[in-house]
């Protein structure tokens, strides 16, 4: 919500009233402050403020920005390549057979995305979505000549 009436698209940000435990190691591990519906308790809008300004009287939040952090981001890759040369050619190879096993991901971690980030919305500090690939392997032949 725009306290202020500066900046755009409602960026004005709350008081914090109590730090949350931010943790994705609870039962309900979308759930990034750990109070389900009741997240935004942990926040307050500061507007209808006396001598506030903007559209709803209001003042910038005590919350400073980066405050906190999203879940921890986790991924391991791995590439085998194994050149095999075959043929003649004078002093050199007639060609290279290159073979390759690259897995990403390859531990299949789950990377949670941000949590909703609208105080008063529905869902605030709930995860909805985890973010990049879940482990995906390929393998391949090149031939260089």
């Amino acid at each position: 919500m725009q306290q202020t009436g500066a900046g755009a698209g409602g960026t004005d940000r709350p008081d914090l009233l109590a730090k949350p435990n931010i943790s994705t190691n609870r039962t309900v591990r979308e759930d990034y402050f750990g109070l389900g519906a009741a997240n935004s308790s942990w926040f307050q809008i500061p507007i209808n403020i006396p001598g506030g300004t903007g559209p709803n009287h209001g003042r910038f939040g005590t919350l400073g920005r980066g405050t906190f952090r999203a879940p921890g981001f986790r991924d391991f890759d791995l590439a085998l390549i194994k050149d095999t040369a075959f043929g003649r050619r004078g002093n050199g190879e007639l060609a290279i057979l290159q073979i390759r096993a690259e897995f990403f991901n390859i531990f299949n971690e789950v990377n949670f995305g941000l949590p909703s980030n609208i105080v008063r919305g529905s869902g605030f500090g709930v995860i909805s979505k985890t973010t990049g690939p879940s482990r995906q392997i390929q393998f391949s032949l090149k031939l260089n000549y």
